[in-house]
């Protein structure tokens, strides 16, 4: 059954929903559906409906899921690449169970986020996100965060295990994962150019521990999904066989 987001804080059996004329649009002209059918709906809170469509395309809510959160949440402070590498981050994260996004503008950052355009990119930015937890079937939207500067993204983001990948660091990721499964994991990735030696110093401070996946130098949109990957293998979803 095909699924869609529906911002709505709460789902509850035998209610009508009145449908965004957006997605009235893509319902009736692009996918063909007709008064009648049944499509399923999430509101990125953990919540998934079963719904039928009406003549006037609105919504009836037939049942109700819960969907527990995650085992382990992941928050992934990024250093802003280009925009391509950024979305693809965005897209792949989500799909791989990502919970946060924090994206923070480094001193070696290509991209940028200028103040006069930040509504608009967090705006597509988001709806990324959205596409590709609806994809996905992650019930759970992940946040999206764009603080202005690294101390503050820091500062922000909580977790019981923190990581930062650094490309100077000579210790592997397994000397510092826990056999106890943490709660909440933070891990941050420069951009294209790399973490500055400020920036390391300033996340160890932080409580983050620097750390290697290997030998080879993994580009800004790789070491972030493979990281992500390994830790929602370890302590989260990955290896399950459970789906939604």
């Amino acid at each position: 059954m095909r699924c869609f987001y529906l911002p709505e804080r709460i789902l509850r059996p035998g209610i009508n929903i009145c449908l965004s004329n957006e997605l009235r649009k893509h319902l009736l002209t692009v996918l063909r559906f007709q008064p009648g059918d049944k499509i399923e709906f999430f509101n990125g809170f953990g919540q998934v409906a079963e719904a039928v469509l009406k003549d006037d395309l609105s919504a009836d809510l037939l049942e109700v899921f819960d969907h527990p959160p995650p085992p382990c949440s992941l928050a992934l402070i990024q250093g802003l690449p280009k925009g391509d590498k950024l979305e693809l981050v965005l897209q792949k994260g989500t799909e791989l169970g990502v919970n946060e996004f924090c994206l923070v503008p480094m001193k070696r950052s290509i991209g940028q986020l200028k103040s006069n355009k930040k509504e608009q990119r967090l705006g597509r930015w988001g709806k990324i996100i959205q596409e590709a937890a609806r994809q996905s079937r992650q019930y759970h939207l992940p946040k999206l965060e764009a603080p202005t500067s690294l101390s503050g993204a820091l500062s922000t983001v909580q977790a019981d295990l923190k990581l930062l990948l650094w490309e100077e660091s000579a210790k592997p990721l397994e000397e510092l994962l826990p056999q106890v499964a943490p709660q909440r994991i933070a891990v941050v990735v420069g951009p294209e150019g790399g973490i500055s030696q400020g920036e390391a110093d300033l996340a160890r401070s932080a409580g983050y521990q620097a750390v290697s996946l290997g030998p080879r130098i993994l580009r800004t949109e790789t070491a972030g999904l493979a990281i992500m990957s390994i830790l929602q293998y370890l302590y989260g979803d990955l290896a399950s066989c459970q789906h939604g």
